[in-house]
């Protein structure tokens, strides 16, 4: 189905009815007891999330929306250089997980799986619908900024499954920078294909290395260059 309406509330619908989906689907899942996202991730798959892939799927063909959202191969090989520095610090941290062990095949399994759901429904809703529909009433600068801090605020919601409200709100700060420049790709690169992979190489990385401090802080450094690297992308769309 082709829609001449604004794409703006539409998307902002859909956001509203994922989220629901989404969090009230790991809500169900941990029967309303405190998990930590570690122990979830690591030991079932988030059914919530698949339920969520599912639906925007259904909704992105409903509306035809797939180049739109970016569901394309990239335009230009050339492009494949803006992808470097966020390679280059996903390597580093696989020499990390390498270097500290990898867990058990089974956790390993239900930490690939979990994550690439996660990176598939969360790019294609932030940076795919979210980021369309924004990014056509308030163009391409405004838009960034708008979905990184919902994506980050969005985070912050993890508390209702772990009850931990100060870490997801760290959680969220993280996200949000994420969310700056995995947006900046999604604009240069025309695509939200890659977007997906880094972000499920990202998270199932993140949750393979563990929460020390000291892999925390290293985070947090990759983190801010990424942070300024996805400014620096977006510095001809004000």
């Amino acid at each position: 189905m082709n829609t001449s309406r604004k794409p703006w509330p539409i998307s902002l619908g859909i956001f509203t009815i994922w989220l629901i989906v989404v969090v009230g689907g790991g809500l169900l899942q941990v029967k309303g007891q405190p998990t930590q996202l570690d122990e979830l991730v690591k030991s079932q798959l988030i059914y919530g999330v698949l339920a969520a892939i599912v639906f925007l799927s259904g909704i992105i063909t409903y509306f035809n929306w797939r180049d739109k959202i970016g569901w394309k191969s990239l335009n230009s090989s050339r492009n494949l250089r803006l992808l470097l520095l966020p390679a280059l610090f996903l390597f580093i941290m696989l020499l990390i997980v390498l270097f500290t062990g990898l867990p058990s095949p089974r956790v390993l399994l239900i930490v690939i799986i979990n994550t690439l759901m996660v990176g598939i429904s969360e790019e294609l809703m932030f940076r795919g619908v979210l980021f369309y529909g924004v990014s056509s009433s308030f163009g391409v600068w405004r838009a960034a900024w708008i979905t990184a801090a919902i994506f980050g605020l969005v985070h912050t919601l993890n508390s209702l499954i772990t009850g931990d409200f100060s870490a997801s709100v760290l959680q969220a700060f993280f996200a949000g920078m994420f969310g700056v420049w995995a947006v900046a790709l999604r604009v240069r690169l025309d695509t939200v294909i890659p977007l997906i992979i880094i972000h499920w190489l990202w998270d199932c990385l993140a949750f393979l290395t563990g929460s020390s401090e000291r892999l925390g802080l290293v985070l947090l450094f990759f983190s801010f260059i990424l942070f300024f690297y996805g400014i620096w992308l977006l510095r001809g769309f004000r």
